[in-house]
C-alpha cells in the first residue's frame, strides 16, 4: 500500500469531474477501475482496468480512494466505499475551492462538493454524498448517507433527507420536509409535503409517480 497512490472507482462523467478536481489540487490518480466500460470517458495518466483481478491489485497498491458513481446509486456508492475501507483504504473528500461549506466537521467522508455548491450553518451531511454545481443545502438540515443533490437544487431549512435519496436538478424542497430513504425527486419538482421511502415524485407540486425498485449487483471483488 502506497500513501501516494489513489484509486478512482468509476470511469464515466463523475470520474472525469473528480479526476480534474484532484488534478487542480496537484493530486495524482494512480488507478481507475470500472467493470462496465472498456476505457474511461476522459483522458488520464492512470492505470485503468475493468477486470476484477486487477481491482484486487489496485487495492493492494493504493492508500486512498474515491467512488465515482452518481445519479440514483447512492446505496451502491456507499456499499463499495465500505468494502474499500475494510480493505484498508482511506476515503477522500473533494471540495471545490468555489464551494461554501460552513462547517466541514459536520460533513461525512467521501464527500463531493462541486463549484458554487453551498452547505449552510448547522447542517449535518452523512458519508458518500454528492452536491452538484450550484446546489444549496440550507440551514439545520439533516442529510443521510449516499445522498445525491443535483445541479441547482435548493433544499430549504430544517429538511431531512434519508439515506440514498436523490434530489433532481432545479428542484426545490420546502422547509421542514422529510424525504424518505431511497426516494427520488424529479428534476424541477417542487416538494411541498413529505416523500415516503422509495417513492419517485415529480412536478409542481410534486406528486407520486411510481416506486423506486432498483436492484443492485453488490459483488465487486
Amino acid at each position: 500500500m502506497n500513501k501516494n497512490k489513489t484509486l478512482l472507482y468509476g470511469g464515466k462523467s463523475t470520474g472525469l469531474i473528480v479526476y480534474e478536481m484532484l488534478k487542480e489540487k496537484n493530486k495524482k490518480i494512480s488507478f481507475i477501475f470500472d467493470e462496465f466500460i472498456n476505457k474511461p470517458h476522459f483522458r488520464h495518466n492512470a492505470k485503468f482496468s475493468n477486470k476484477k483481478k486487477d481491482l484486487k491489485n489496485f487495492i493492494k497498491e493504493s492508500h486512498k480512494f474515491f467512488v465515482c458513481i452518481g445519479m440514483y446509486d447512492g446505496k451502491l456508492r456507499n456499499y463499495i466505499s465500505d468494502i474499500l475501507k475494510k480493505e484498508g483504504l482511506k476515503p477522500l473528500s473533494i471540495i471545490s475551492k468555489n464551494a461554501i461549506i460552513y462547517d466541514k466537521k459536520l460533513v461525512g467522508e467521501g464527500f463531493l462538493a462541486m463549484p458554487n455548491s453551498v452547505v449552510h450553518r448547522k447542517t449535518n451531511i452523512g458519508k458518500n454524498c454528492y452536491l452538484n454545481v450550484n446546489s444549496i443545502v440550507d440551514h439545520e438540515c439533516q442529510i443521510g448517507d449516499g445522498v445525491h443533490v443535483m445541479g441547482s437544487a435548493y433544499i430549504a431549512g430544517r429538511v431531512k433527507i434519508e439515506n440514498f435519496a436523490s434530489i433532481g436538478a432545479n428542484s426545490t424542497i420546502l422547509p421542514d420536509i422529510t424525504i424518505g430513504q431511497g426516494a427520488i425527486v424529479g428534476a424541477g419538482a417542487v416538494v411541498t409535503k413529505n416523500v415516503k421511502p422509495y417513492e419517485v415524485v415529480a412536478g409542481n407540486p410534486a406528486r407520486f409517480l411510481r416506486n423506486n425498485n432498483k436492484k443492485y449487483k453488490l459483488n465487486i471483488l
